[in-house]
């Protein structure tokens, strides 16, 4: 028998990218500019469905959804599928926008704005504890201990990772300010991960079976 077991992964994330695009048409930076806001929610909800035409054609294990960056090609599935199953409910002008905002979406000096505010979304996703959660997600699936996902965010900070991923993945100050704050609170919670696996605290309090008491002094 089949896999029948629910997955909500991959549709909460496009849920929020369709929440944040709607949030994220309000940026300052914008100056004025107008997203066309249907167009936004449409693309946000249809921006992964590559994934799932790929999933369904076996080409990968349901665990391994949206562990890496979405390619031009599962885009171009993508804004096929929102053509062909909401064209029809909307107009053809909305339609047509909210696929070229899918498509171009990967393309960082696109000029459309709804592509490169569904890009912001989805950048601003992929920091915060949703990081935390995505690596451990994938981690138990390749059967990874846990100590890894804490050595890891360690490395990455230690090798300037998350400064040079802020710097190339958003195009507006107010975002990346906002993932800042969110690494912040992921730095936290790894520190924290770290402190528990090694149990930091408790040593701090008890002292360890079998470690050597220093004599008394005379």
């Amino acid at each position: 028998m089949g896999d029948t077991r629910q997955d909500l992964w991959l549709w909460e994330h496009s849920e929020r990218v369709m929440r944040l695009t709607s949030m994220l048409a309000g940026l300052p930076e914008l100056d004025g500019q107008a997203a066309d806001l249907t167009a936004l929610a449409v693309a946000a909800l249809f921006h992964d469905a590559g994934w799932v035409l790929e999933y369904h054609q076996n080409r990968f294990e349901r665990w391994q959804l949206l562990t890496r960056p979405t390619n031009d090609l599962q885009r171009e599935l993508g804004a096929a599928m929102l053509m062909e199953e909401a064209g029809p409910l909307i107009s053809g002008p909305t339609a047509r926008l909210a696929a070229d905002a899918i498509r171009h979406c990967n393309d960082r000096k696109t000029n459309l704005l709804e592509a490169r505010l569904l890009a912001e979304a989805e950048a601003l996703d992929e920091v915060g504890v949703m990081y935390a959660l995505r690596q451990f997600r994938q981690y138990q699936a390749e059967g990874r201990p846990l100590q890894q996902l804490a050595d890891t965010w360690q490395r990455q900070k230690e090798y300037h990772y998350w400064e040079v991923r802020l710097s190339n993945s958003f195009h507006y100050e107010t975002t990346r300010e906002l993932a800042r704050q969110r690494l912040e609170a992921v730095d936290a919670f790894m520190t924290a991960l770290a402190r528990d696996l090694r149990g930091d605290d408790v040593r701090q309090r008890v002292q360890p079976a079998g470690e050597a008491v220093a004599p008394e002094s005379a």
